[in-house]
């Protein structure tokens, strides 16, 4: 299944870095973002969606994760109805750091999110190097798909967890095979690949067949980093 490209979408997560001094480097991504005109969000730790959703004029907001369960005994556990009142628009479901349990607690997630109103990522990616990843991710994508998921409002993301972290991408036959696969299984949800994503590979990553956007880690914390990958979103 082929589709036209897309205006790429660039999302940054945070992971548990970022306290209230922070918000100073999303003010300088959302001017950023719209001053390039280019799709972006950030996703940020819950203690600062709120704030950062008040100052967001351009970026988008998103949560790293939420409970599968709308309400209940869950201590520590954050709803999906909790981030979209403090602001979020989208959330993270499955990323390899907060995956807990088989793919169906995934696709708990990703239902509750959509069923609160937000957009939901869902993480996939193989744990080491395997000349079955394709297989695996396949696998794992299609128990992580909650029934009657609205596609038009989800992305897949395809993050290798042995690059997370990492300074190294998978070579480009590699991600051919993967995303080839993934928008036979996804259909119309955009396609992300995640891991190692900087300024210096992303019009590189943006540029191969399939890839509708980039989750980047390390490199969304700071303006000075983040701003060269919305540089190549906005010339791809």
């Amino acid at each position: 299944m082929t589709m036209a490209k897309r205006r790429p979408l660039i999302l940054g997560n945070w992971k548990m870095h970022g306290t209230g001094s922070d918000l100073a480097e999303v003010e300088r991504i959302d001017a950023a973002v719209q001053a390039l005109g280019v799709e972006a969000g950030l996703m940020l730790p819950a203690t600062l969606i709120e704030r950062a959703a008040r100052r967001a004029r351009a970026v988008a907001i998103g949560g790293q994760d939420c409970h599968a369960a709308a309400q209940g005994a869950h201590t520590g556990g954050v709803s999906a109805a909790m981030l979209r009142e403090s602001g979020a628009t989208m959330v993270l479901a499955g990323h390899s750091e907060t995956r807990a349990g088989d793919a169906s607690s995934v696709a708990a997630k990703a239902h509750a999110a959509q069923a609160a109103g937000l957009a939901v990522v869902i993480c996939v990616g193989e744990c080491e190097r395997s000349a079955d990843a394709r297989a695996l991710v396949a696998a794992q994508l299609r128990a992580s798909l909650p029934p009657g998921l609205d596609r038009s409002r989800a992305a897949i993301a395809y993050e290798p967890v042995w690059c997370i972290g990492g300074s190294a991408v998978p070579d480009a036959a590699h991600l051919a095979r993967i995303f080839e696969m993934l928008r036979g299984e996804a259909g119309e949800a955009r396609l992300l690949y995640g891991g190692a994503v900087d300024g210096g590979n992303a019009a590189e990553l943006l540029a191969l067949p399939g890839i509708d956007g980039l989750l980047v880690g390390r490199a969304s914390r700071s303006a000075d980093d983040f701003v060269p990958v919305l540089e190549a979103a906005a010339g791809a």
